[in-house]
């Protein structure tokens, strides 16, 4: 059932991220790029943080990077310095991430363990948390993204689960 869970959670995640991105075609490059509530970052760097952020822990999950180089590493905004590359960046972590999917057969697979050093603390959480997580954290900046874009006239509408 958790498996059912998660396949059906990433499958919202990038229809609806998908859908974000999409609603950013409407925007000028300027409100893309810059901040449109003070202190609040601008749709570029929430979507790239949204993206950078699946991105880091699915290198981890796969087993290409260990838990803590790929938690180190950084995805600075200006690298994606319009909407076409945060749309390809998006596009190529949602095709890792269906490969990576595609490996789950079975509720057991998501009880793997991930383990990260984190200073001098061991940190040791299931996947399936992991995979919850990271999941929550697209919905919370997506919300965001929302109110930015809600700001700028150009509500992206119903991005609920249901």
């Amino acid at each position: 059932m958790i498996r059912a869970a998660i396949l059906r959670l990433y499958t919202y995640t990038e229809t609806t991220t998908t859908h974000v991105l999409t609603t950013c075609e409407h925007l000028t490059p300027n409100d893309f790029t810059r901040p449109v509530i003070d202190p609040h970052p601008s749709l570029r760097d929430t979507l790239t943080h949204l993206i950078s952020t699946q991105r880091v822990h699915l290198d981890w999950w796969n087993g290409t990077l260990s838990g803590a180089d790929s938690c180190s590493r950084h995805f600075p905004p200006d690298t994606y310095p319009d909407l076409e590359a945060v749309q390809t960046f998006w596009r190529n972590v949602t095709a890792d991430t269906q490969t990576f999917l595609d490996t789950l057969s079975s509720d057991s697979d998501l009880e793997r363990t991930l383990v990260r050093q984190s200073g001098p603390h061991t940190v040791e959480r299931p996947l399936w948390e992991s995979m919850l997580h990271v999941a929550n954290h697209a919905t919370q900046h997506r919300s965001e993204a929302a109110l930015l874009f809600t700001t700028l006239g150009h509500s992206p509408g119903d991005l609920d689960l249901l």
